[in-house]
């Protein structure tokens, strides 16, 4: 759980939750514009880098919502968390310089 609180340090996160081993971390792209848009474009952006750095995640317009199998270890969780944080902070770099 306190890896999952720790992600709301991001100025793009708006929320994070989870029950078990389900979670989600839901995003409040700031920004002008169609507001849709925007939330679709982080949930996409979120789930494209994790993917590249090796975790999948399912993109639900402005969530990101995982749920790791039951046989995962507690270092596959440091590095899931590990994941999100880095594509988390390359999305909101990339938002932030288009927004410039």
């Amino acid at each position: 759980v306190e890896r999952l609180y720790a992600l709301r340090r991001h100025p793009i996160v708006g929320d994070t939750r989870g029950i078990g081993l389900v979670g989600c971390v839901e995003g409040r792209p700031g920004g002008s514009g169609d507001r849709f848009v925007r939330d679709l474009e982080f949930g996409t952006r979120v789930d494209q880098v994790c993917e590249e750095l090796g975790l999948i995640v399912r993109p639900l317009v402005n969530m990101c919502v995982f749920s790791p199998p039951l046989v995962i270890t507690p270092d596959e969780i440091d590095a899931m968390f590990d994941i999100l944080d880095t594509a988390i902070g390359r999305v909101t770099m990339e938002l932030e310089r288009r927004a410039g």
